[in-house]
């Protein structure tokens, strides 16, 4: 982090109210622009001109220095994304878009600047794409908010299609709010209007963010700052009855309530509010449900929030408990990637194929690894071993592996064992 960025910073947190009316140093500073190409990925897939990370460091000196002159100068125009597609767990696909390499590393000098200025302003309900805060943290405050804080009431909800919503309107408008530099603005504006690259026409973007930009993230968080967590904790938070927590992981998020009738005029006004910000509510995947420690609470209802199904069940001792296991449509939707993985492979033999299953499931026990999930876990396991031991016996007419010999192979380590990776009890 350059030593410019590094007092801006200091600065922004000292005086969190002052409105920044010079922001454009901060971008165009060649030391900022390294830094930022430095920080790229370089195993990204490249955007509409081809060029990769590899390639644009050859003469980078003189890139970044023709880069920083057209910001400075205000005639940088950021170039059209790549638009391609990733399925979803429920059948539909999600639109992502690949920038450019020189695109990539200007809105990593945006996000910088955005983030100095607005991390200290977010709520502590917001763990979405911020730095120090992560999904497994904002489980592990939904189990402590349903274990001691009185919850009986569980509002679950999505917004919908909120990438490609958003409105460019409403976000300058909220950048307004701390930001008086009329070239950095403009300048956002030109990375929100990028066109879109698809089945060779461009498309302009008179709406959302596309996902799989680096600026994407913070400017969603800045928009749900305004539209959905400052309405909730401080007005609607305040007028409840009764205990009411928000829970907000980008655009999913749960609402926590000790009574009934505050869950439901959460409900009604939560539609109204986001609509408001030209936001939509998904219906298949909002409602409210009865969830707390109460007398039966184990016959409750269950939800899902970041890939888990959440439910009541009852402790060793006795006691009501919050517990937790991966959801079975994200479940099943991996394992197709994994078969589909394995197939490919076999040509490059079974090497490749066992050294792809064991970096899948530890990937996997990173993220679903948590207390509570531990029999999930095996059996997932279990089922990566059956499609390694299929698709390694596949890659010939004839078979080549025992199962009695792939069971000792497993014994002896081949793939890695279930763990749990994240406590959320002492």
């Amino acid at each position: 982090m350059t030593t410019k960025l590094v007092r801006f910073i200091q600065r922004a947190r000292e005086n969190p109210a002052h409105l920044h009316t010079s922001l454009m140093g901060l971008v165009w500073e060649e030391a900022g622009l390294h830094e930022s190409f430095r920080g790229l990925e370089g195993r990204r897939a490249p955007g509409v001109d081809g060029v990769t990370k590899e390639e644009y460091a050859e003469g980078l000196e003189g890139k970044l220095l023709e880069l920083s002159s057209r910001l400075r100068k205000m005639r940088y125009r950021p170039q059209a994304v790549k638009r391609v597609y990733i399925p979803k767990s429920d059948g539909h696909k999600r639109p992502l878009g690949v920038p450019t390499t020189e695109d990539k590393i200007v809105q990593g000098q945006v996000v910088r600047v955005l983030e100095a200025i607005w991390e200290p302003q977010f709520c502590e309900c917001s763990y979405g794409y911020r730095r120090g805060r992560n999904a497994h943290d904002a489980l592990k405050r939904l189990d402590t908010i349903i274990h001691k804080h009185g919850t009986q009431f569980v509002v679950e909800a999505d917004i919908q299609s909120f990438f490609t919503t958003i409105s460019h309107g409403w976000m300058r408008k909220f950048l307004e709010h701390r930001i008086k530099d009329p070239n950095f603005l403009r300048l956002v504006q030109r990375l929100l209007k990028t066109g879109v690259l698809e089945d060779g026409l461009v498309t302009a973007s008179e709406r959302g963010t596309p996902q799989g930009g680096l600026v994407s993230p913070i400017l969603s968080n800045i928009y749900l700052h305004y539209a959905l967590d400052l309405w909730f904790e401080k007005r609607l938070r305040q007028s409840c009855r009764g205990t009411a927590y928000l829970i907000r992981y980008c655009d999913d998020f749960v609402a926590c309530f000790g009574y009934e009738e505050d869950a439901r005029r959460f409900l009604a006004k939560v539609r109204a509010r986001l609509e408001q910000f030209e936001l939509g509510i998904e219906p298949t995947k909002t409602k409210l449900l009865a969830f707390g420690l109460q007398p039966g609470g184990e016959k409750s209802a269950v939800f899902q929030f970041l890939g888990f199904t959440h439910y009541i069940t009852r402790s060793r001792r006795g006691f009501l408990k919050v517990t937790r296991r991966t959801d079975g449509k994200r479940l099943r939707r991996k394992l197709v990637e994994v078969k589909q993985r394995l197939q490919i492979l076999r040509v490059q033999g079974g090497r490749a194929m066992t050294g792809y299953a064991q970096r899948h499931l530890l990937g996997h026990y990173q993220y679903y690894g948590v207390s509570d999930n531990s029999r999930p876990l095996r059996t997932y396991y279990r089922h990566i071993s059956a499609l390694l031991f299929k698709w390694l016996n596949r890659r010939s007419q004839r078979g080549s592996l025992t199962w009695k010999r792939f069971s000792t192979l497993l014994t002896n380590g081949l793939l890695p064992q279930p763990r749990i990776v994240h406590r959320f009890y002492s």
